[in-house]
């Protein structure tokens, strides 16, 4: 169980340790906890610092949490900042009065959060665009939808509140088209399909995304456009279109039939297998109506850098395979 309590100076949690929990290290059971996204150094600074407690006391990153601790971690203003312009590299496609569209490197978190106050998105839009509606969340200036960490791509920003409005319709419509490419484990059954099965958040694991007939619809639909059968296993890139824009959507829809995204530390149990620095996940397609305007609009992102390599080494084996 977790609690959050807020305050203008600082963010606490409090953590009941669960029995399923018990004799887990607690730089583990941390993040399995939480929705917040803190990494396991993050975890260690805060550690470190005597920002986390267990049972009132200090404690180490090994430490292994027993059954009714209590673990308190406390986020002082130092960490819990609002967000300022930073100068973090921005691809910028597009830019009116109203809205622009950017290509999301991996790696980069997109708006302010537990664990990551610095260095996300919102921070390079307020250095490079500045102008930026405050309608949806005065914290995440610009953002009316969003890409995973380690996920790459096309994202439309709202520069004003009329645009936001007009981008939210839209989103709530299911009117715009988003297409991500993405390299998994395996072949699916079907060469094309449509996987429709809710999602809720994980009931042990709060930072996972589950399937759960009780969650919210999610629908999934994907078109095999490659595949490499190599000496070492299959892999296969699809066309992926969600209909709907569920956390994590198609990297738990990708796993329930087998065949997670390669990188995929949270839903796949191989990931370390396949050395790869992000998510081989991309939003490579964007399209919608103009917010104000009504003018349609479309966008293609080029894959990143990271993909483009793995699919050369995965021609490579091919190569040698055969």
């Amino acid at each position: 169980m977790a609690k959050i309590k807020r305050n203008q100076l600082e963010e606490k949690y409090t953590i009941i340790v669960p029995e399923e929990f018990h004799l887990d290290r607690i730089d583990l059971v941390i993040p399995a906890s939480l929705e917040a996204d803190f990494t396991r150094s993050q975890i260690q600074k805060l550690i470190k610092n005597e920002q986390i407690t267990v049972n009132g006391l200090p404690t180490r990153p090994n430490y292994k949490a027993k059954t009714d601790d209590e673990i308190e971690i406390t986020i002082t203003e130092e960490e819990y900042v609002e967000p300022v312009a930073e100068n973090i590299p921005l691809n910028i496609l597009y830019q009116d009065d109203d809205i622009a569209v950017i290509n999301k490197q991996p790696g980069l978190v997109v708006h302010p959060g537990p664990g990551n106050y610095r260095s996300t998105l919102v921070s390079a839009l307020m250095y490079h665009i500045k102008k930026l509606s405050t309608a949806g969340d005065p914290h995440r200036p610009g953002i009316v939808h969003r890409l995973d960490r380690d996920t790459s791509g096309l994202m439309v920003i709202a520069k004003t509140d009329e645009a936001y409005e007009g981008m939210v319709k839209q989103f709530q419509a299911r009117t715009i088209e988003k297409r991500y490419t993405a390299i998994i484990i395996g072949k699916p059954v079907k060469e094309h399909a449509v996987i429709n099965r809710p999602i809720a958040r994980h009931k042990k694991y709060r930072q996972k995304m589950a399937i759960d007939d009780d969650g919210r619809e999610a629908i999934t639909e994907y078109t095999i456009s490659r595949i490499w059968h190599t000496q070492v296993s299959t892999f296969t890139m699809l066309d992926v279109r969600i209909h709907t824009g569920r956390t994590h959507q198609i990297r738990v829809h990708l796993s329930s039939i087998g065949n997670p995204v390669i990188g995929d530390q949270i839903y796949s149990k191989k990931w370390a297998k396949y050395k790869v620095p992000y998510l081989l996940l991309a939003s490579t397609f964007l399209k919608f109506k103009h917010p104000v305007t009504g003018e349609e609009l479309s966008f293609t992102a080029e894959l990143p850098e990271h993909m483009k390599e793995y699919i050369v080494k995965l021609d490579t084996m091919l190569e040698q395979y055969q």
